[in-house]
């Protein structure tokens, strides 16, 4: 009899033993299970913050949960980068940002409060938004030659506005700096709308910004645009000239944008993320409205994105330390 209940018993825990993980698999949560948090690592108005809006309506469609932007600018996308690096790793909190505190803030910065190899796993590639170096309207120049002469007739007005140190826009004017010897001194902001409002108020001369930002003010006169930072003219604004065409040889540097969650987070759940940002940015309706302002939409796996970020690093961190850029 007792080896019957010592039997017995056995059994019953191997079956329990079996039943176990399919409990524990019908019990896991869904994802998502609770609304998202979007950080955009830039102030509200710029082509991060605009990008973030358009993904997170999306997302809120494709995922049954409110995906809740969040901008928290500051230190070169550092502040909500670290938020996001140390939020619980389970999807729910995602980083919209440019290239910065993934690649170039380790070597513009002594020290960083995360370490951007293992902080986040990428999502997805979103976009890239070229370049256009843009005067305020008073300032007497229309094109790259006439630029280059009126600062160096005028140094007390050679300077240049930025969206922040060893932003896209920052690397952007040193490398023309060191490819035609202007002299111009940098004036860094949290973002490109503040910056946009100084050199509308002619506080800065100059300023490699975002098509995005800039078009409006551009096409409302504004703005003038000199040249833009690609091979070829752009679609919206094709009587533009590039920095190349105006006797600056392989000039180009374009900036790019990418959705990045905590390090850690299961694959699946990232694998779902990026899926449903695909699906967001190859909707036909957001594709139209950002093609119209110039905005190339650029959905990617998470390692086609992993891979681009590692050599975006090498080739930007070479264009920090060229310039000298720190931030401390």
């Amino acid at each position: 009899m007792n080896r019957f209940r010592f039997m017995s018993a056995g059994a019953l825990l191997c079956l329990g033993l079996t039943v176990l993980p399919s409990l524990s698999s019908a019990q896991a949560p869904a994802y998502p299970s609770k609304p998202l948090r979007l950080l955009v690592s830039n102030p509200p108005g710029g082509t991060v913050d605009t990008l973030a809006r358009a993904v997170a309506e999306g997302l809120t469609q494709n995922l049954g949960q409110t995906v809740v932007v969040e901008n928290k600018p500051g230190v070169n996308g550092n502040i909500a980068a670290d938020l996001v690096a140390k939020a619980p790793a389970d999807g729910h909190t995602l980083l919209m940002t440019p290239p910065g505190p993934l690649t170039v803030n380790a070597v513009l910065y002594s020290t960083l409060p995360f370490d951007p190899d293992t902080a986040f796993a990428p999502v997805s590639e979103v976009a890239i938004a070229p370049l256009v170096l843009v005067v305020p309207k008073a300032l007497p120049v229309h094109d790259l030659k006439e630029l280059l002469a009126y600062m160096k007739a005028n140094p007390a007005k050679a300077n240049f506005a930025s969206q922040g140190n060893a932003s896209s826009g920052h690397l952007a004017m040193e490398l023309l700096k060191s490819r035609t010897g202007l002299a111009a001194a940098h004036v860094p902001y949290k973002g490109s709308a503040p910056a946009l409002n100084d050199l509308l108020g002619g506080n800065v001369s100059m300023m490699f910004d975002n098509v995005t930002s800039s078009l409006p003010q551009i096409r409302a006169g504004a703005l003038r645009a000199i040249a833009v930072a690609e091979r070829t003219r752009l679609q919206v604004l094709p009587d533009v000239p590039t920095v190349e065409e105006q006797g600056v040889p392989g000039f180009e540097l374009t900036p790019w944008f990418g959705i990045v969650t905590t390090g850690g987070t299961p694959a699946p759940v990232v694998e779902k993320l990026s899926r449903s940002v695909a699906d967001v940015l190859n909707s036909p309706a957001v594709r139209k409205r950002f093609e119209s302002i110039g905005v190339e939409l650029r959905p990617s796996s998470p390692s086609a994105f992993g891979t681009y970020i590692k050599a975006q690093s090498t080739e930007l961190t070479r264009l920090v330390k060229a310039s000298g850029a720190k931030a401390d």
